[in-house]
């Protein structure tokens, strides 16, 4: 019946009653009129409901809507106030701070002034009693004990040192030829002990510290009063000649002591330890090579890099070997009976904690490989640790495979499945171990891209080229760059896991949409049926299971998320895919009569209705579908 024939002005009751029961046919005078006058009464019910309700929501809306405004009004005077007073502040603390500025710039200035002279004060002080301490040395006798040499060398260094701070002072020249009387003499007194010292180094007293003990003992300040042009020179290549001499290899004999290491993580720890031995061995001859001088000597940078190729060699020599070692210790960390449980939950959940583990694994082993070698370790640490995520990652692939497997025959069985499922929360927990696995990854290879190495210019420290060749060093710096070839293979796992999630979530929806197209109430409809009002129809029973569904997902879906995921994202998803399923199971319907478009009319309302309590929104698709079939709903009005 159409109902905007009422509402026109010239309506005329007669005339619409006379065309109504001219279009009735042969239907009895008295059971028309009953018939008309209830069908009225039910509309005249209908529209006098809807009319209270809009009624009482607009009644009860405005006072509030009234009271925010004021609210938002008095608010915004506050704020406009506030505002204001802040910017006479800020001048005020401007003009203030303007003064002060310079008021600090001559304070900086002259305590600079103070800080100068006082420095120069200390270091004249400090001449005069390192002079006074070394000419008592040189009256008494210069010592031969190594750790007397050395402070003696320390006290000629800062002597040194001092006078080049006090270039600027008046009795500067007469402090240069102090210090040069007092070389002079030295070279009288150590020379005899020197040679000796030189003579005597064989090689039975190098074999496991790289001579390192011995040859600190004697300090290289010694050779700037020997009659050689490059002292220092031929101190670096008389170093690298003896350890390339030494009998037996240190290289043989620290590959010998690793064998001998009950457990990889004594390995590692050994191989740390031989790092800070040869590294205390570098930097003396370091400090000795940047130690202040006479002659200005520069020593060639290519006979720096050869001690320090020797140096290195027994490290060098032991890097593959820290690679098995470490890819044993992180694999280690995957022996855990957890792993091997039948319980599909529970195994997912010992995968989570594995994975949320991973960082403090990875970090701590590569702390442990930066002692070894620095940033050169790269081309020996990174293949451990891919080795540990593609053992970490089939674990999580079979675990997928199986709950994949357990949810197909649940289906196929005809069993329960969607949120309820154990399957649900098995895979939604491993996608979540999948996902933080991958952020520990991202995070590590963040963390160590943005690591500033503190670098030093000297060929002593440049340990890419010490210990790598060519080919490690362009390695190096694509593994740097580049992400762990695993992390592709754990992307396509966690997107699996995700489409697998949403499919259990998804099933309870798809069972009930399968049956519209062979329901038998779209078509076959009594005529009489057909002119039923829309409120007396009621959502089908398979419409009603899907709004019960996802009605309880919030609070089912809250048992299984974890605080960093929310059950909107979860719902939103259910609800778009069942009006878009929704949308195609209705084209698939054949011969839908009068009656049961109201029917399909009626169940997307109610739809609808349960998608917008759920905070979604019904999808374009299936909007646009409702318009068709209301505009294809047959008109009920005679004319």
């Amino acid at each position: 019946m159409e109902l905007k024939t009422f509402a026109e002005d010239d309506f005329d009751p007669k005339k619409w009653i006379n065309n109504a029961w001219s279009s009735s046919g042969n239907q009895e005078k008295e059971v028309f009129v009953a018939n008309t006058v209830s069908r009225l009464q039910l509309y005249m019910k209908q529209l006098t409901n809807s009319l209270d309700e809009t009624t009482t929501q607009i009644a009860t809306s405005l006072p509030r809507i009234v009271q925010d405004v004021s609210a938002l009004q008095l608010e915004g005077e506050l704020l406009q106030q506030k505002m204001l007073s802040l910017e006479q502040k800020f001048q005020s603390v401007e003009e203030q701070t303007g003064h002060s500025i310079e008021s600090l710039q001559k304070i900086d200035q002259l305590k600079s002034r103070l800080e100068n002279a006082a420095s120069a004060l200390r270091e004249a002080d400090k001449w005069a009693a390192l002079a006074t301490s070394l000419e008592d040395i040189l009256e008494t006798g210069v010592p031969t004990e190594s750790d007397k040499l050395a402070e003696l060398a320390k006290q000629v260094t800062a002597m040194t040192a001092s006078l080049e701070v006090l270039s600027d002072a008046p009795d500067y020249e007469s402090k240069r030829l102090q210090l040069e009387t007092l070389y002079n003499r030295l070279e009288a007194l150590i020379s005899p002990p020197l040679i000796d010292a030189l003579t005597q180094m064989d090689a039975a007293k190098h074999k496991k510290d790289l001579a390192h003990e011995q040859l600190k003992a004697i300090n290289v300040e010694w050779l700037v009063v020997l009659k050689s042009e490059t002292p220092l020179a031929e101190l670096v290549r008389l170093y690298t000649d003896l350890l390339l001499s030494l009998d037996p290899a240190p290289t043989k004999v620290v590959s010998a002591s690793l064998k001998l290491c009950s457990s990889a993580e004594e390995g590692v720890v050994m191989l740390i330890d031989l790092k800070r031995d040869i590294e205390e061995f570098v930097v003396s001859i370091k400090r000795v090579l940047d130690a202040p001088r006479q002659n200005k000597e520069v020593v060639p940078p290519a006979t720096v890099r050869e001690l320090g190729r020797a140096a290195y060699a027994p490290l060098r020599e032991l890097l593959s070997k820290y690679t098995e070692m470490q890819t044993q210790l992180l694999l280690n960390n995957l022996k855990d009976p957890q792993l091997d449980q039948e319980d599909l939950l529970e195994r997912s959940r010992a995968l989570l904690s594995v994975a949320e583990r991973c960082e403090g694994w990875l970090t701590t082993a590569y702390n442990g490989a930066k002692k070894i070698a620095g940033n050169a370790v790269y081309p020996y640490y990174i293949p451990a640790v891919e080795v540990f995520i593609t053992a970490l990652s089939s674990h999580i692939s079979s675990h997928s495979r199986r709950i994949e497997t357990v949810f197909l025959s649940s289906v196929t069985a005809g069993q329960i499945t969607g949120v309820l499922s154990t399957t649900f929360p098995a895979s939604l927990v491993l996608e979540t171990a999948t996902a933080v696995l991958l952020d520990a990854l991202a995070q590590r290879q963040k963390a160590e891209r943005e690591e500033e190495e503190v670098k030093d210019p000297s060929p002593l420290f440049d340990l890419p080229t010490l210990l790598l060749d060519s080919e490690g060093r362009q390695q190096l710096l694509n593994l740097r760059s580049e992400a762990l070839p695993s992390v592709a293979g754990l992307r396509r796992v966690k997107e699996q896991l995700k489409t697998l999630a949403r499919a259990i979530l998804r099933n309870p929806v798809d069972v009930q949409l399968d049956k519209i197209p062979q329901l038998s109430v779209w078509c076959n409809n009594d005529a009489l049926s057909t002119d039923l009002p829309d409120f007396a129809l009621s959502p089908q029973e398979y419409i009603t299971e899907i709004g019960q569904y996802l009605m309880t997902l919030p609070q089912h879906l809250e048992m299984h998320l974890s605080e960093k995921q929310a059950p909107w994202q979860f719902l939103s998803d259910v609800c778009t895919h069942t009006c878009e399923i929704y949308a195609e199971k209705i084209l698939n319907i054949r011969n839908m009569d009068a009656l049961g478009t109201k029917r399909c009319l009626t169940d997307i309302a109610y739809l609808s209705s349960v998608v917008e309590d759920l905070g979604t929104s019904v999808t374009p698709a299936l909007k646009s579908l409702e318009k068709s079939l209301r505009a294809a709903t047959p008109s009920q009005t005679t004319e």
